[in-house]
């Protein structure tokens, strides 16, 4: 339980998954930097920590 007066910022892991050139980079850094990237196929993982004002 915490005080009445804290804030506790809500955690979410998302995980995506998909064909290959599906666009699941693309999606990860357009919702980490909000701009369009072009990315080359990923060789193994992306793991990326973001942020939100939500």
């Amino acid at each position: 339980m915490g005080h009445s007066g804290s804030r506790h910022k809500p955690e979410a892991r998302i995980l995506l998954l998909g064909l290959d050139g599906a666009g699941k980079s693309t999606l990860l850094y357009k919702l980490k930097y909000n701009e369009d990237f072009h990315t080359v196929s990923t060789v193994g993982f992306n793991v990326e920590m973001i942020e939100s004002a939500w």
